[in-house]
């Protein structure tokens, strides 16, 4: 009986040491690996990331995928971290066509089980259907729209940046305490047709009129160059020009034609207008949704090591993205160690996810619908030479 015992635990301790994640002390892990198939729990796995790779924000695209590779090298290159990861592109072009097409494409990839992204709130409203119908979850790092976590993908959606239901509040409350718009005065808004810029307008608008402020509401499209008649109609009395734009491009021409017709209202852009590179003008003014981690002190021996493997400028726009595969890595890592890693199994970790510090300054834990808690956005200005500076 005693040699028999023994040969038992042998057997048990064997099958244990098989499963993915390593084993544990847990009498309730060892019990799962124990009744798993170590195919369950391959050596690696892979995730996808939708992001405009290419295309007219690929300045920002390649930021994001350069910190999800960055953390999945880091990740791999530790011996401790189970399973390893292999990160699957997909060049969106920050087109909703070519991200629904591509979001098919990772969809159908069996051996993906969760993807980062997409990188705007129009794709990943075209893609969310795709990617909710394969199982996939997937986690945003810069997609704000408010009505992207309505409830319509609670389980599947995620995002590691606060939505515009804050950054809306936000700018309000810069604009009327910090740069002295009141009642009576003029906020001119231009909003560039596309779902994110509409959404934010729209919540802007409504705060600044609820607080006796004249709004004059525009609209261009992401297509257009002259903004000369949009200008013309800045008066004395308009005191800020919003851009909820998408594209910092556009928002560098219409600050520079502003300048150019003598006016003097100040430019104030949302998140999809910070690009130290296109965005320069100085005096204007950018929320953004995540800290400048390059001030970070917390981020300073990370930030040098992501220098080294990809040297150049980054923006705010990339490290939420770290951070994002950061959660996917350690949510697959816990779903190996409770017995198998599925689709099914990697969307509930993701959802219990509590980390009590992250790259980006803050702890991250997630809302039923998806929503990071007690997120914040931040207030950057243009200094001279196109330096951005926190100010808030």
């Amino acid at each position: 009986m005693r040699i028999a015992a023994l040969v038992a635990v042998a057997a048990a301790l064997a099958v244990v040491a098989a499963g993915c994640g390593g084993g544990s002390s847990s009498g309730s892990t060892a019990t799962a690996a124990s009744t798993t198939p170590a195919s369950a729990c391959p050596k690696t796995v892979s995730i996808g990331m939708l992001a405009p790779i290419t295309g007219p924000a690929a300045s920002i695209g390649g930021d994001q995928l350069h910190w999800a590779q960055f953390f999945v090298s880091q990740w791999n290159a530790d011996p401790m971290n189970t399973p390893k990861l292999n990160l699957v592109q997909g060049d969106t072009q920050l087109d909703p066509s070519k991200g629904s097409t591509v979001a098919q494409q990772l969809a159908s990839n069996a051996k993906i089980l969760a993807l980062i992204g997409p990188a705007s709130s129009s794709v990943v409203a075209a893609a969310a259907p795709i990617l909710k119908k394969a199982g996939l979850a997937f986690i945003s790092g810069s997609a704000t729209r408010v009505s992207l976590t309505s409830g319509a993908d609670k389980g599947y959606f995620f995002r590691d940046v606060p939505n515009d239901s804050v950054q809306g509040p936000t700018t309000i409350d810069y604009l009327t305490s910090k740069l002295g718009v009141g009642k009576g005065d003029t906020v001119m808004i231009v909003d560039d047709q596309e779902s994110y810029s509409t959404g934010l307008a729209d919540i802007v608008e409504k705060g600044l009129k609820a607080k006796g402020v004249t709004v004059d509401r525009e609209s261009i499209s992401q297509k257009a160059t002259d903004f000369s008649s949009l200008v013309a109609k800045v008066s004395p009395a308009t005191k800020v020009v919003y851009l909820p734009f998408q594209l910092a491009s556009q928002a560098q021409l219409f600050a520079q034609q502003l300048n150019a017709q003598g006016k003097s209202a100040i430019v104030f852009g949302s998140d999809g207008t910070f690009d130290s590179s296109k965005f320069t003008v100085p005096g204007s003014y950018i929320s953004f949704f995540a800290p400048d981690v390059t001030t970070l002190p917390a981020a300073k021996k990370t930030v040098a090591a992501f220098h080294k493997q990809y040297p150049g400028a980054t923006s705010p726009f990339g490290a939420p993205n770290y951070v994002g595969a950061r959660i996917l890595a350690e949510a697959i890592s816990r779903a190996c160690k409770a017995g198998t890693a599925t689709r099914a199994t990697v969307r509930k970790q993701i959802a219990q996810t509590n980390l009590a510090s992250t790259l980006l300054g803050q702890p991250i834990s997630f809302t039923p619908n998806g929503d990071v808690a007690g997120a914040t956005f931040h207030i950057f200005k243009i200094e001279s030479g196109g330096t951005y500076r926190t100010v808030q």
